[in-house]
């Protein structure tokens, strides 16, 4: 299985289990159960503001958003990939928070191949989303190669990063945005920059029904 299928098995479980009322824990070993070596954040409701975190023994209730920034390996190679689920519903805020950061991945995707420089796929996908609630994190960054090197590699897509994408990279794209002390919205792909531009390397899809689960 490739660690991208993987993925795809992972959320797979989730959505079939998270509900509201459940802890953060408990969603952990749900996922522990489908890929035990998995690596990266897992927060609900309020914690999605803060970006980034472990999960907790918080309980998750129906309105909240839980975002899932997994990093799995399999077959020798790292995934990074993000997705947010809405517990019983999404809010019409939630709605527009999700579409804008949607918009703001399909650009860094338009963009990403041989030559592009990392700190222009940063500012694309910032003004993209177009609020001033926007990332200021990183927009992605290359995956390093297993098992020599950080998952989290160079170049990193930030404002002062000069280097330029190459052919057989790969690389992620995770535009987001916070509203400080209600939620956050976080998206990532994986591709690989091919000589002419990227391949998506994960089918997970980004229509925001696709995670909607019971509160």
């Amino acid at each position: 299985m490739t660690t991208w299928e993987l993925q795809s098995a992972v959320h797979k479980a989730v959505k079939a289990n998270l509900h509201a009322g459940m802890t953060e824990l408990e969603l952990a070993d749900v996922i522990t159960g489908v890929c035990p070596g998995w690596q990266g954040d897992l927060i609900s409701g309020e914690r999605t503001s803060q970006i980034e975190g472990p999960p907790t023994d918080r309980v998750i209730k129906s309105g909240d958003v839980v975002l899932l920034d997994l990093q799995i390996c399999s077959e020798n190679q790292w995934s990074d990939l993000t997705r947010v689920y809405f517990v019983g519903g999404m809010s019409d805020e939630q709605k527009i928070a999700y579409r804008q950061v949607v918009d703001a991945l399909k650009t860094g995707e338009d963009n990403l191949y041989p030559g592009k420089k990392a700190k222009d796929l940063w500012e694309l996908c910032r003004r993209a989303i177009g609020t001033e609630f926007a990332f200021t994190h990183h927009a992605g960054h290359r995956i390093g190669e297993f098992p020599t090197e950080e998952i989290v590699s160079e170049p990193r897509f930030v404002p002062e990063c000069e280097d330029s994408l190459m052919a057989g990279m790969v690389v992620t794209l995770e535009p987001a945005l916070y509203y400080p002390g209600k939620f956050g919205i976080r998206l990532e792909n994986n591709y690989l920059i091919t000589d002419n531009g990227c391949e998506r390397l994960c089918k997970l899809p980004l229509d925001e029904t696709e995670y909607i689960v019971k509160g």
